[in-house]
């Protein structure tokens, strides 16, 4: 299905600003995936190309990952301009 929307135009926001292969959103408790860094991405900000001229930012927030008792996936987010 993720495919399905790419195909139909529409944009992984991270990718607009980072082609990075090492951008990942979940991590398993296993195996020191974590501190790794050998994690997947699963979570995704679609835009379509008007909205991609506009973004202004788009990251992995990994600070909710370092709290004690964390979910094992962290927030992707994006930030975009809003002069338009």
């Amino acid at each position: 299905k993720f495919n399905y929307l790419l195909n139909l135009g529409y944009l992984d926001a991270i990718r607009i600003l980072n082609d990075s292969n090492s951008i990942f959103t979940q991590w398993d408790y296993r195996d020191r995936a974590w501190e790794e860094n050998n994690g997947v991405r699963i979570d995704h900000i679609i835009a379509s190309k008007e909205m991609t001229k506009i973004c202004r930012a788009c990251y992995i927030d990994k600070n909710p990952r370092k709290l004690e008792r964390p979910s094992d996936h962290t927030p992707v987010v994006a930030e975009f301009n809003t002069d338009i």
